[in-house]
């Protein structure tokens, strides 16, 4: 091996040589910016404490009723995003003309990303406007700039954004973190809409059903003086009051529940709690340089060792 590495000692200083130039000067700089946040934040909501059914209805869980890590790379937030005009250099700009400008550029010096834009072009349709091609294109690198993770024990989720500018990336996640915001309360009063419709229904059904039984009470009553001489009629007056009292527990409930989704479809509040605010990494999004020529050197001797043992194999079977 050490015979190896002092061979192609020459490769290895070229190699070295070769990253640092592109690392140092080809290489466009990088800046990386993070928000961080939590979605276990939940709160009681209990108007009555005769509500026995609440512990059903009203419980607010972790699940914001959609997935983050699906709703960052969907076409709603992509879309919103790289048609908003954003601060760069100086002047007011959408992504769609800042990155989608690129979009005829496939070859570059990173083979992975050529080969991903000729790749992306080849599926591209034939009947696209050149503002279509740079839509898409614009999508496609924001898409590969978002990075999304989430600790699933104390749900705290993580989103960085890679961009050349660093005050762009911190807006690019500034808006992704409202956007966020905005469809979960979005997601929210629409669920908060439907059941209150519905308990609005339900409660019209059990308020005839409450009067029907006061009124089979009352008929009852009138037809039926003597009740207290007659077990069976004793009988059928409480079936009658049980009635009453369970239609009366159910309209207090639902009426109970039914304010708390007429507050919840107006309330703009959010079960996001923010821990760090959208801002630029101070350290580079890319490897330390140490860590680089490591990376490099060894990539470089597993290419030579591959080499000599292809080049001998017939002295290896031997």
């Amino acid at each position: 091996m050490l015979k190896v590495f002092v061979k192609y000692s020459k490769l290895f200083l070229i190699g070295i040589l070769i990253f640092i130039v592109y690392s140092s000067f080809i290489k466009k700089p990088s800046y990386s910016s993070q928000v961080s946040f939590y979605t276990n934040y939940s709160e009681s909501k209990t108007l009555s404490s005769i509500s026995f059914i609440s512990s059903f209805t009203q419980a607010q869980s972790d699940d914001l009723g959609f997935s983050i890590s699906d709703y960052v790379v969907s076409d709603k937030i992509l879309e919103s995003l790289v048609e908003k005009e954003y601060d760069i250099d100086n002047s007011k700009t959408t992504l769609v003309e800042y990155w989608g400008k690129d979009y005829k550029k496939i070859i570059s010096i990173n083979p992975i990303a050529t080969i991903k834009k000729i790749n992306m072009m080849s599926r591209l349709g034939t009947n696209l406007s050149v503002e279509e091609r740079k839509i898409v294109f614009a999508k496609e690198s924001l898409k590969n700039s978002i990075i999304y993770s989430e600790d699933r024990k104390s749900s705290l989720h993580t989103i960085s954004v890679l961009a050349n500018n660093p005050k762009l990336s911190r807006d690019i996640t500034s808006q992704i973190y409202q956007s966020i915001l905005s469809y979960s309360n979005e997601v929210t009063n629409i669920k908060a809409k439907e059941k209150k419709d519905f308990i609005q229904d339900r409660l019209f059904e059990i308020n005839q059903d409450l009067e029907k039984s006061e009124n089979d009470r009352r008929l009852f009553l009138e037809k039926n003086k003597n009740i207290n001489f007659s077990p069976s009629l004793i009988l059928q007056k409480e079936r009658l009051e049980r009635n009453i009292g369970l239609y009366s527990e159910l309209y207090v409930s639902l009426s109970d529940q039914l304010e708390i989704a007429k507050i919840d479809e107006k309330d703009n509040t959010s079960s996001i709690f923010l821990l760090d605010a959208p801002n630029t990494s101070p350290y580079k999004p890319s490897k330390g340089f140490f860590e680089s020529i490591f990376i490099v050197l060894s990539i470089l001797f597993m290419i030579c060792v591959v080499f000599e043992a292809f080049k001998n194999r017939n002295q290896l079977f031997i």
